[in-house]
């Protein structure tokens, strides 16, 4: 369903963002990842006589290490919310069922959002995309370290853990948990044997073996720049990973989230009140 102009209506899969797009003209739908680095399609999307290969690939490295590479190619005129983009890059994976019901034929990264402030508003269930030159919502401004590696773009910003030891962390909608990297266990107060702490081993598609505590912090975190994002006592997930950690909706959906990858920060506004608009 598409609102006004700048704003679409979404549903989730799961957690996950999933908007209605054009691509080439054709409907389909997408999900909006904060985290997923490079904008990805269905092979389906890839074999579309209007969708180029660029002859290149790109490989990245998962949250748990593995390294894995996908074929590249440019996209048709790919349209968000009224926000188009001619030749975008985009990695082609397998994403499973393209058109069921909780199918999606791709999942548009930041970097299709140069110049532009994209909204999440997770009580309204809208997206909006709006140029980021003079955007003035009010609210928790924090700072991102961007990180770019060739199309990947991925948002970085610095939390603080009960103990007071500041990580970085990727601001990743694409996760719903809080997860942080086994070493962190002490700073939030848990021991890896507590009672309480929930533990789950497994083996993934690439055939890494994984180890995942689920425990609660003994304490508040909060987003570095602001305090005002303190969450007290919240639901962890601990895992070997590469980063410090990953902020997920889980946190970040208690806010509307407006992105600004070009302007390297994020703004964290009060939802409306009950009856309200905006």
């Amino acid at each position: 369903m598409v609102g006004v102009r700048g704003t679409v209506t979404f549903d989730r899969v799961r957690h996950l963002v999933r908007v209605p797009v054009r691509l080439g003209g054709d409907p389909y739908r997408f999900l909006v990842d904060t985290g997923i680095g490079v904008t990805v399609v269905a092979a389906a999307v890839a074999a579309r006589p209007d969708v180029r290969p660029t002859g290149a690939s790109f490989s990245g490295q998962r949250m748990s290490g593995q390294w894995i590479s996908a074929d590249l190619v440019r996209l048709p005129p790919l349209d968000l919310a009224g926000h188009a983009v001619d030749g975008h890059v985009a990695a082609v994976a397998d994403l499973g069922d393209v058109d069921g019901p909780h199918g999606f034929a791709g999942i548009i990264g930041l970097g299709f959002f140069e110049n532009q402030v994209v909204t999440t508003d997770p009580r309204a269930m809208t997206l909006a995309v709006r140029p980021a030159e003079g955007f003035g919502e009010q609210g928790a401004e924090i700072p991102l370290d961007v990180r770019r590696h060739g199309p990947s773009v991925d948002p970085f910003t610095t939390l603080v853990l009960p103990s007071g030891r500041e990580v970085v962390v990727e601001v990743d909608t694409g996760s719903d948990d809080l997860i942080l990297d086994t070493r962190f266990l002490a700073d939030c107060g848990v021991g890896p044997d507590d009672a309480g702490v929930v533990t789950k081993t497994g083996v993934d598609e690439t055939g890494y073996r994984w180890t995942r505590r689920w425990a609660t912090a003994a304490g508040a975190v909060h987003l570095a720049a602001a305090p005002s994002t303190a969450r007290a006592r919240p639901r962890v997930l601990f895992q070997d990973i590469v980063h410090d950690g990953l902020v997920g909706t889980d946190y970040l959906d208690r806010y509307r989230l407006h992105v600004d990858v070009t302007g390297a920060r994020m703004v964290l506004s009060p939802h409306a009140a009950a009856g309200a608009g905006g």
